[in-house]
């Protein structure tokens, strides 16, 4: 089989990340949930079915079974479990959980003798197509370029993603930063709260770098719980382009749930001992 892209995982709540995994499969459709489905053509003139189709199933195509799906399937059982589809990085680790859901189904593969198609149907929301490109860009392994997670196609939907494959390979960032180093955040592409926290990880440890999602995760990593800039009091941040974010995310104080502003984001940083240099 090709190379998998994708794992079916036991479903265990108790198991972090994930528990025993039951298939790799080379590919999978029906995935996310901004993605038409497959339809007939319709009739000449009509723009729209009679009937809205129902959402289809997410197939994982070309899988090798393994494990207790194996004997599932070997044995005829008609209760093929639950599981959690992974969206693998060409060494094979997982970068990310893409949707959860219940195994309703199989066919023999066309992709290779000894395979499975498998249909999963979601009970979790499935992710957006911008996932996808999130995907694609860590499976040669981490970044090399900056700025990938500000690229057409992953925008403001892809960021959290972005930021959940970067916080799983925290532990292949480099060593810390000496105290006193100074860090210059390129602010070209922040435009939201994750654009920020996507610009802020790049800084500090490189492209793919990551230092946390909130106001806490970010307090965690700085304050040496998780690595970050330095040991205190010697922390200096050059914000390049500030005058983007000051744009895009205004100046006026947080309500209700609404992002933080500019200047709550530097008050943030003020509040961690860092010094901030806006250019």
């Amino acid at each position: 089989m090709r190379q998998p892209r994708f794992a079916l995982a036991a479903y265990d709540p108790e198991s972090t990340p994930h528990d025993e995994i039951w298939a790799l499969c080379a590919d999978a459709k029906h995935l996310f949930a901004d993605q038409p489905p497959d339809r007939p053509g319709l009739p000449e003139g009509r723009d729209t079915p009679t009937e809205e189709l129902a959402e289809p199933p997410v197939r994982l195509l070309g899988c090798s079974p393994r494990g207790a799906l194996r004997d599932a399937l070997e044995s005829g059982k008609g209760d093929l479990g639950h599981g959690r589809v992974l969206r693998l990085d060409r060494q094979g680790r997982p970068l990310q959980q893409a949707v959860e859901g219940e195994v309703v189904a199989w066919i023999p593969s066309a992709r290779g003798r000894g395979l499975v198609d498998l249909a999963l149907d979601p009970w979790t929301v499935r992710p957006s197509r911008a996932a996808g490109e999130v995907w694609d860009v860590w499976w040669a392994g981490r970044p090399t370029e900056p700025n990938l997670w500000a690229r057409h196609g992953i925008g403001t939907e892809g960021r959290p993603h972005w930021l959940t494959v970067a916080r799983g390979h925290t532990a292949r960032h480099g060593p810390d930063a000496e105290p006193g180093a100074t860090h210059h955040l390129d602010g070209r592409h922040i435009t939201d709260e994750p654009a920020f926290y996507c610009a802020l990880g790049e800084a500090v440890h490189g492209p793919g770098g990551y230092v946390g999602r909130t106001a806490d995760t970010l307090s965690d990593h700085l304050r040496g719980r998780r690595g970050g800039l330095g040991a205190p009091p010697s922390r200096t941040l050059v914000w390049h382009e500030a005058r983007t974010a000051r744009t895009c995310l205004g100046v006026t104080p947080r309500a209700q749930d609404r992002p933080p502003s500019f200047e709550e984001l530097l008050a943030l940083l003020t509040r961690l001992d860092i010094e901030v240099t806006l250019s």
